[in-house]
């Protein structure tokens, strides 16, 4: 009987080991699962914060306008003020007026013609910088419904890649970023360093932006061209595998052949 009680209580703590170890595993794949989904949001993060950095220099400016038409509207009320006290002055109502001279202006209205030129300039000005502010505002507005349309965009289902196989007569490998015409594996591994790890990230980068990650990387780099891996990464990420391999034929190390 003894026994037969410690098989049991064996039998019931190994399967309490089994137990944890699986529910262990478990939570380690769920949270394998969720740094991947986070480690594929990164590159279109990454490009979101590009935006945010070309938004950035705008912003500063417009604020750079505010200021400025604020101090050139004080400046104007100024000189407002100094043309009133100048025509309003004590010596102008109770001391007898000058003489005048013909083709001579008495001091006072010279002075006071100058400060309204001062306030017309001033004006000008005005005018000036809040057209400036106006069209600052507009490319300001412009990036955040670019922006926000970035933010809403979302990447294409996972294409077939067995029938990317058939269509380029290779086997194709998800993300594989070679097989983009122009792109070998050490602008591959480039990218990958850089952020950029799927074919829709590589489709969403700005070519200017790629061509500074490639002059960063040194001058071997900057002779590559990467006008086109935008629209040939969009292409393999929607699996639109004939119209690939169509711009491919025309291309030459990446570029459109003359």
């Amino acid at each position: 009987m003894p026994y037969t009680l410690a098989k049991w209580a064996l039998w019931l703590i190994s399967a309490a080991v089994a137990g944890f170890v699986v529910g262990w595993m478990l939570r380690g794949l769920r949270r394998a699962a969720a740094v991947a989904a986070l480690v594929d949001d990164g590159g279109e993060a990454e490009s979101l914060r590009g935006r945010v950095a070309a938004l950035e220099p705008l912003v500063a400016e417009r604020e750079q306008l505010i200021a400025q038409l604020a101090k050139c509207r004080e400046q104007a009320q100024s000189v407002r003020r100094a043309v009133a006290a100048e025509v309003l002055q004590p010596s102008d109502v109770f001391e007898p007026a000058a003489v005048s001279t013909p083709g001579v202006d008495p001091p006072a209205r010279g002075e006071s013609e100058r400060l309204a030129q001062k306030v017309a300039a001033h004006e000008s000005t005005i005018g000036d910088l809040r057209a400036r502010l106006w069209n600052t505002e507009a490319r300001v507005g412009e990036l955040h419904e670019a922006l926000a349309a970035q933010q809403a965009a979302t990447a294409p289902m996972e294409p077939d890649l067995a029938a990317g196989a058939a269509v380029l007569g290779e086997k194709v490998r998800l993300n594989d970023f070679t097989v983009v015409e122009g792109i070998g594996p050490k602008i591959a591994d480039l990218l990958l360093a850089t952020g950029i790890k799927t074919w829709w990230q590589l489709h969403q980068a700005q070519p200017d932006h790629l061509r500074r990650v490639l002059a960063d990387a040194g001058p071997r780099f900057q002779v590559h061209d990467p006008a086109t891996w935008p629209e040939q990464a969009g292409l393999l990420a929607r699996g639109e595998w004939q119209q690939f391999k169509l711009l491919g034929d025309r291309l030459k190390g990446g570029r459109r052949a003359e």
